[in-house]
C-alpha cells in the first residue's frame, strides 16, 4: 500500500512539473540563456579593456622616449593626439605631458588651456584633475588676482585632498602679494600645522611666516599696575599730602 501511495505521489509531481515546464519552460530557458550572455558580455568587455589598456601603455612609453629626442612642441603635439583617444587614466597622464612640455616650449597660456581641459573633464581621476588645477595657478600666480586664485583652488583647499598644502601655498603667496596679511598667515599656519605636510612645504611656511610677522597688528601691551591698586596710592598719597601742611606751618609760623 505505501508503494502505491508513493507511486501516486511521484506521478502527481510529474504532471505537475510537465504542467508547470509547458507554462514557463521557455522563459527560464531565456533566463538561463540571458544569463550566459550577460556573463559572455562581461568577460569580453573586461578582456578588451585589458587588452586597450596594455596597447595604451606600450604607446605611451614608445612617446615617452621620442620625446626624447624631439623638440617639446612637437613632443607636446604627439601627446596631446594620444590624449584624445586614451582610456581616462593615460589620457590624463599624456596632458600632464603635454602641459609640461609646453612649458618647456615657452607657451605658458597653451599649457594653462591644456591643465584646464584636464581640470574639467570629469573621467579623469580626481586627483589628476586637482593637481592639473595645481599647476595652472601656479603658471598663472604672477598675473592673477588673489580672487582667481580662490576661485581656481577653492575645491582644493579641503580637508582630505592630496594637494590641499600646495593649494595653500599658492593661496598664501596670492594673499600676501595683494597685501591680505591676515590671510595669508593664515594658509601658511594651516601648513605648518598639518601633520601630512611634506617637509619642504612646511619649510617654506615657515619662512613666509617670518616675512608676514611683521605686517600683522602686534597685540597691545598691558599695564603691569592694576586700576585698584592704584586707587590706594593716590588715596595714600593725598592723606600725607594733608599731614604734611600743618607740620610746615608749624615750622614757620611767621608763614601765617
Amino acid at each position: 500500500m505505501t508503494d502505491l501511495f508513493r507511486e501516486i505521489e511521484e506521478d502527481i509531481r510529474r504532471d505537475q512539473l510537465n504542467k508547470l515546464w509547458e507554462k514557463y519552460g521557455i522563459y527560464l530557458v531565456g533566463l538561463a540563456v540571458g544569463i550566459v550572455l550577460v556573463a559572455a558580455a562581461i568577460v569580453g568587455w573586461r578582456a578588451w579593456e585589458r587588452s586597450k589598456s596594455a596597447a595604451a601603455s606600450a604607446t605611451y612609453s614608445e612617446l615617452i622616449t621620442k620625446a626624447e629626442g624631439e623638440k617639446p612642441a612637437e613632443a607636446a603635439a604627439a601627446f596631446g593626439e594620444f590624449a584624445e583617444h586614451a582610456p581616462s587614466g593615460y589620457a590624463a597622464l599624456a596632458r600632464l605631458r603635454q602641459a609640461g612640455l609646453l612649458v618647456d616650449a615657452g607657451d605658458t597660456k597653451g599649457a594653462v588651456a591644456v591643465y584646464d581641459t584636464l581640470a574639467a573633464r570629469s573621467s579623469a581621476p580626481d586627483v589628476f584633475r586637482d593637481m592639473a588645477r595645481v599647476k595652472a595657478a601656479l603658471l598663472l600666480l604672477d598675473q592673477s588676482t588673489y580672487d582667481d586664485m580662490k576661485a581656481r583652488l577653492g575645491s582644493v583647499d579641503v580637508a582630505g585632498n592630496a594637494w590641499r598644502n600646495n593649494a595653500r601655498e599658492i593661496l598664501g603667496l596670492a594673499a600676501w602679494k595683494a597685501g591680505k596679511y591676515a590671510e595669508a598667515g593664515a594658509y601658511f599656519d594651516a601648513i605648518v600645522g598639518d601633520s601630512e605636510a611634506s617637509a619642504g612645504l612646511r619649510d617654506r611656511a615657515h619662512v613666509m611666516q617670518a616675512v608676514i610677522a611683521p605686517h600683522l597688528p602686534r597685540p597691545e601691551a598691558k599695564s603691569e599696575t592694576k586700576p585698584e591698586e592704584a586707587k590706594p596710592a593716590a588715596a595714600g598719597a593725598k592723606a600725607e599730602t594733608s599731614n604734611a601742611a600743618p607740620a610746615e606751618a608749624a615750622a614757620n609760623p611767621k608763614a601765617e
